[in-house]
């Protein structure tokens, strides 16, 4: 019963058990509260509206593995809605995909410039990059409207027998799995663990940081790619709901914010979670501002939950007590020479 029980316990500690845990509720509570069950059509709109998110909150969670703060993912998720529905729509539709990609590493890329080579603070930066960001998609796009390229939209929405945004979601699960693996994410962990640590091993900490933006950067846009696909217009204000929710979706599964832990598995739940949750409780009956609570309330109890596994875990680790190591014999010493007074003798 013991073994058990410390199974159930060591499983709870992991956050991206906890987010699978959290995630399973609500979808079997949506399912047994929703009028004549879940069909493929309401679990395609489900995960075609989770999609964005996933995606920007898997960029904000590889930048926190470093230790570091981004705050500028719905700026870019917005910028690139705009451009793709204006700018570029008359475009080829591959190619305006390629140029937003690259302006996103970019823009990553410059907040890593100014963060981490600049010295200044990650969260001033990525800050007045957000305000940049959104203030000029306003000027190009200063009320909702444009179009986006039907071939996208089939690409992203489009009906199968299994959702497409699902087998994105399961492609981007299977990339973390490799990813994590490779030199660059192991990195990306033990930045975030120990920087002085990484630095004696002779590995730069500036060029994993580095990486860490611009990859998130470019996964920022590949949400508003995303997203324009799923709204299928261009709105400057879209973006504004993304610059807490990835946050929150990082809470709750599991990563923790200090850096050098956590699961982008963890973040894809969290994500699937925030969007699952306003479906169930439209189903009972709760809208508005309850949503809200009630979204905040359980963001509280993840990071709560996080906090007290780390600190057990932590203190688990401290009475872990190292085998006494054998003494080797020692010989006696041998006798010193005395020591003869100065002078003496004369």
């Amino acid at each position: 019963m013991k073994f058990f029980g410390a199974t159930a316990a060591g499983w709870l500690r992991n956050g991206t058990f906890r987010a699978a845990l959290v995630l399973t509720v609500f979808l079997l509570a949506w399912a047994s509260r929703q009028l004549g069950g879940l069909n493929i059509f309401l679990l395609n709109s489900w995960l075609v509206l989770s999609l964005p998110l996933v995606v920007a909150a898997i960029g904000v969670t590889l930048v926190i593995f470093t230790r570091q703060f981004d705050l500028s993912a719905a700026g870019v998720v917005t910028l690139t809605n705009v451009l793709m529905t204006t700018t570029l729509s008359q475009q080829n539709v591959w190619v305006a995909v390629g140029l937003v990609l690259v302006l996103g590493a970019a823009i990553g890329a410059l907040n890593a410039l100014l963060v981490i080579v600049g010295k200044l603070p990650a969260i001033a930066v990525t800050l007045a990059v957000l305000i940049i960001l959104n203030g000029l998609a306003l000027v190009i796009l200063p009320a909702p409207g444009g179009k986006i390229s039907k071939d996208l939209v089939q690409l992203i929405t489009g009906p199968l027998v299994v959702p497409r945004s699902l087998i994105i979601i399961v492609i981007l699960a299977l990339a973390w799995l490799v990813f994590r693996r490779t030199k660059l994410g192991i990195y990306m962990f033990a930045v975030g663990q120990d920087q002085e640590a990484v630095r004696l091993s002779g590995v730069s900490v500036t060029k994993v940081q580095f990486a860490s933006f611009t990859i998130a950067g470019a996964l920022y846009a590949l949400a508003g790619i995303v997203l324009s696909a799923a709204i299928q217009t261009g709105d400057a204000s879209i973006g504004s709901t993304y610059l807490l929710q990835t946050f929150a979706a990082i809470a709750i599964g599991g990563t923790a914010f200090i850096g050098g832990s956590g699961s982008v598995i963890g973040t894809i739940l969290g994500a699937l979670t925030l969007t699952v949750i306003p479906k169930f409780l439209f189903v009972v009956g709760i809208n508005g501002w309850a949503q809200t609570i009630f979204t905040g309330a359980l963001i509280i109890v993840a990071v709560l939950v996080g906090a007290v596994s780390a600190r057990s875990e932590g203190k688990k680790k401290q009475n872990v007590q190292v085998p006494p190591q054998p003494v080797p014999p020692t010989t006696p010493a041998e006798p010193s020479p005395a020591r003869v007074p100065e002078g003496a003798g004369r």
